[in-house]
Parts: structure tokens; sequence; C-alpha cells
């Protein structure tokens, strides 16, 4: 939980722990104090003079400094009192350092990893739960939890020993019903951890239903599916009852064994008389000393819920580490390869064969071999499944092919250095995704530290400028929500500018404009023309229209070319 935490942290860590002892001496010094004072005023004297009391006062008056400082220096719960300044500060600056590192972590996991079943069914809902509810309840354990656990034992550790010094007799002889109240409670205690952490894991299920409904609540509506997404958030959250019934069952049997309390009272009431009457020994000690036992038995009770909340904090800092020490196999920040000065000659496809990580049985390219020129606009065509986005995704290098070899230049793809090659290439999906963030943010999403006539400029070359001047805050105006605010056209060509701002020497265009009416497909298409020009431009179609232009054009089936060349040379093929 700590492994984030410097020389700094450890300071103040360091004083937060003595704080937080300070903070658990307090009460037994109060009462110790307490006792000198019934001892003092309960003797044979007929007066207590003025130089004992005063020498109690200051006593007193160095008791509550120890406090302040104490309570200073660590987080109680209690609204009542301040935050503390050095377990606070310490939780916020390694949560911070933990949030980044997880989320850095993910960005730089291949695609194959949000594929598979390692990556579970809801991978964004997991991801906004780590970063939020596992590193919060970090951050709450390392600024709250753990310094009240160490005030509480604390508390336990010199209340007792306060008692010994006062009475060593009624200590010892308390010892036993002090052990018959601690142990039920540590029983049921780890058994009300075992069942929250289980509570914890089926919100989470619950929790990803409820994100997935509301993130595409227009295909809710649209199914009429409001009552199918409570059914299954009922059903989730069905379980996590019967755990908490469990739960409350747990905490009643560990609260109705407090009531042992009642006994040692009674017990140690019944042995401090005789104590007393016919040892002789002082009454403030033993009242003190029966006051103190049984605040230091209440101090470990008060403890569990905070041993509660470590134990889950515990568990969360696995889950988060287990993640920013996962090691991807295609490292996105791996520094080593090479970056070409240029790219002049083509890009070749040799013999790959590919099938996806979470599809391991169904073969997608089956030995393809495929060859772009350099500046040309090469098309490729086929069925569904036949490997098209494919050839996207490996050239992209999402992922690596189980078999064969893509060359840049002669330059194995995966000796290229990752950020650098991914840099030379611009993307637009079939839909493309819009951040719900201004027109300008997204395009300068593409390229970071452009200036405005980078993002101007890209927007005329993506034929967009003339209708974003015609929105009413321009540039600055909000898409919404993946853009919804927009048509497709105008989503679209939002799209081509932000993969032209960072002028891609590799154009890849992933059936641009299939989604769209006429006009809108003929406007884009142009944008999509000026843009292809002095580019490597890979385009993927169904249409005929949008390749027909194209320098050549390839037919994949079962990943594989069949045919390929230019429109003329592929039309004069009788058996094409």
């Amino acid at each position: 939980m700590f492994r984030y935490a410097d020389s700094k942290d450890k300071l103040l860590m360091f004083f937060g722990v003595l704080g937080s002892i300070g903070d658990g001496l307090q009460y037994p010094l109060t009462m110790y104090v307490l006792s000198h004072v019934i001892n003092e005023y309960g003797s044979s004297s007929a007066s207590v003079s003025i130089d004992t009391v005063n020498k109690l006062l200051y006593v007193a008056i160095a008791v509550g400094l120890s406090a302040f400082v104490g309570e200073f220096s660590i987080s109680k719960s209690n609204e009542l009192l301040p935050e503390g300044l050095c377990w606070t500060r310490t939780a916020e600056r390694q949560s911070f350092i933990m949030r980044m590192e997880y989320l850095k972590s993910v960005l730089r996991q291949q695609v194959g990893f949000f594929d598979t079943q390692e990556a579970g069914s809801s991978t964004t809902h997991q991801v906004v739960s780590t970063i939020s509810n596992d590193a919060n309840s970090i951050q709450v354990a390392i600024c709250d939890k753990i310094p009240n656990c160490l005030a509480y034992m604390s508390t336990f550790v010199f209340c007792l020993v306060t008692s010994y010094m006062l009475s060593w007799k009624l200590a010892l002889a308390a010892l036993p019903l002090t052990l018959m109240l601690i142990i039920p409670g540590l029983v049921f205690g780890k058994f009300m951890v075992d069942v929250i952490m289980k509570m914890v894991e089926s919100y989470g299920v619950a929790g990803g239903i409820a994100e997935q409904a509301v993130s595409s609540i227009r295909t809710v509506y649209s199914y009429v599916a409001e009552n199918q997404t409570l059914d299954n958030f009922s059903r989730a959250l069905q379980q996590t009852m019967e755990f908490g019934i469990k739960q409350g069952f747990a905490k009643g049997l560990l609260m109705g064994s407090i009531g042992m309390i009642c006994v040692g009272w009674s017990f140690q009431a019944w042995l401090g008389t005789y104590l007393v009457t016919e040892k002789g020994e002082k009454g403030g000690s033993i009242f003190v000393a029966g006051i103190n036992i049984i605040t230091g038995e209440l101090s470990v009770l008060g403890a569990l819920p905070n041993l509660t909340s470590i134990t889950e904090a515990m568990a969360a800092s696995t889950r988060i580490f287990q993640m920013i020490d996962r090691t991807p196999s295609i490292d996105s920040e791996d520094k080593k390869g090479k970056a070409l000065s240029y790219i002049r000659r083509k890009i070749q496809f040799q013999d790959i064969c590919f099938n996806y990580p979470s599809r391991p049985d169904t073969p997608i390219l089956q030995g393809l071999n495929l060859t772009i020129p350099y500046g040309k606009t090469v098309g490729l065509v086929g069925g569904s499944g036949s490997g098209k986005s494919t050839v996207i995704s490996l050239l992209q290098r999402f992922y690596d092919p189980n078999q064969g070899q893509i060359l840049l230049d002669g330059h194995k793809e995966n000796r290229l250095q990752l950020k650098w090659w991914r840099s030379q290439m611009g993307l637009v999906n079939q839909e493309p995704v819009l951040f719900a963030t201004s027109i300008k943010e997204n395009i300068l999403f593409g390229k970071e530290g452009a200036s405005m006539d980078d993002v101007v400029n890209a927007a005329k070359d993506a034929n967009a400028h003339d209708f974003i001047t015609k929105l009413q805050d321009g540039y600055e105006t909000q898409v919404g929500q993946f853009g919804f605010q927009l048509s497709g056209g105008q989503k679209q060509r939002i799209a081509i500018a932000r993969a032209l701002i960072r002028d891609p020497k590799i154009l890849l265009l992933d059936e641009a404009t299939s989604v769209l009416d006429v006009k809108s497909k003929g406007i884009v298409q142009d944008a999509i023309d000026e843009a292809s020009k002095g580019r490597t431009t890979i385009t993927i179609a169904h249409r005929l229209s949008t390749i027909r232009t194209a320098n050549l054009i390839v037919v994949l089936q079962a990943g594989r070319v069949i045919e390929s060349g230019s429109h003329e040379q592929l039309m004069q093929k009788n058996d094409g």
C-alpha cells in the first residue's frame, strides 16, 4: 500500500505514527492523573495542599498539549476534529501517484488485452471503478483508518499498562474476561471482512450493468429495454443483499458480545471492593484501573471497523498494483526501436497468419501477401470477415501477427519505435469517435501542442471549416457525448481534420463514407480525395465509387489476396 511513499511521505507517516500513539496515550494519562486526584482527595488528611493541586494541574495541562499535537497530526473520522496534517497530506500524495500510474499502465496495454476475458466483460467500468473507488479506499485508509487503528491500539496498550501500574492484582484477575470480549470480536470481525470483500465484488457487477445502460441510454430507450435492464440489475443486487444479511448477522453477534463488559465490570467492582477493604489498596487507583481495563477492551472493538477498511484497501492496492506491474507484449512506452527519417518505398505483408486473441480457433488472415507502394492509394475490398480491417489493425500494430512479418522499407515493423510508427498514420473509422468537448479540442487530439492556425488549416483540408464557422460558437462548439450534437457527415469531417492535423505519411480510411447519405458522402469523399494527395492511402470500402480512382485495388477472401490491379484491369477479368 505504501509503494509510492518517498522520503517526505515516510517522514510524514513517522510523525503521524507518533501522533497516533500520542492520541492513544491521552486517555490513559488523563485517567492516571485522575487516580491521583481521587487518592489525594480521598486521603485521611483534612485538606489538600496548594502545591499538590498545582502539580496535578501542570500534569493535566501537559496531557492536554500532547492530545492537541496528537490530534493535529492524525485524521479522525469525527467531524468536530480538524483533519490531520501528516496522514492526510501523505494520503493525498500517494493516492495521486497511484491513480496516475494505474491509468498510465492501462493506456500502455495492447489492444488484445481489452479483447480477451482477462480484462473482464466491462473493462471501462473496471478502470473507472479502480481509479475512483479503489484509489479512494486506499486514500481513506491511509488518512483516516490507519491512524485511527493505531490510536485505538495505542489506547488499548497504554490502558492495560496503566491498569497494571495502578493495581496489578485487579488487572491480572480481569485478563480472562478481557480475552472473552476480544476473541469473539476478532472472530466475527474476520467473518465480516470476508463478507464485505464479496459484497464489493458483487457491487462491481451491478455497477457495470448500470454504467452500460446509462452510457447506451438511447439504445435502451429504442428497444424499450428499461425493464430488462432493471431485472438484470436486480439479479446482480440480489447476491449483494444476501451478503448484507450475513454481515448484519455477524454484526449483531459482535455487538451482543459487548455484553461481556457488564460481566467484567461487575467482577471488577466486587474484586476492587475486596482489595480496598481487605488489602488496603487505594480507592482511586482501583477505580481508574477498572475503567482503563474496560476502555482498553472497547478500544480493540473500536479498531475492528478500521481493520475492515484497511483490509479492503489492501485488496484494492493488490488489484491496482497487478495492473501497474503488468508488462504488455506490445508496449507503447518502449523507447527502443528505429525511427526512420523518411519513408520512400513500400509496405509489405509477407505470409501473414493471424487470429484475434479472443477467438484463437478462428483464423482471420491465412498467408496474406500484400505490397503497398509509397505515395499511392490502395483500396481493400472483400466480404465481411475477409480481413480488411485486420490489415489496418496489424499495420497500426494493435496486434502482432502469429506468423509472417510486416516490412516498412525493408525494416520489420516490430523493430520500429512504436510511438513514432503510429505518429506516421492518421486513422478515420466508419463511425468516428468524438469526445464530449469542443470541436477545437477534438481536432487538437490528433496533435498535441498544435496551434489554432493548424486547427483551421486541417479543418479546411477536411472540408469542415465552412460548416464550423456557421455554428454559433464556431470551433468552441461542444459536440456532446460521442458527438451526438453533430450530423454523421460533420462528425466524419472533424475526424478527417483530426487525422490530417498531424500531417500523416499514411492515411487509413476504414469505410469512412459507408454510413453517410449521398450528399454528405460526396462532401466527405472530396475531402478524402484532397487529403490523399501525396500520401500513402489505404481505403477499405464496399462501394465501388469510393475506390474507382485508386491506384491499386486488392480483393481479399478468407484472409488471402485473390486478385489485385487497377479498376480497369480488374473489370477486364471475366471471372473476377
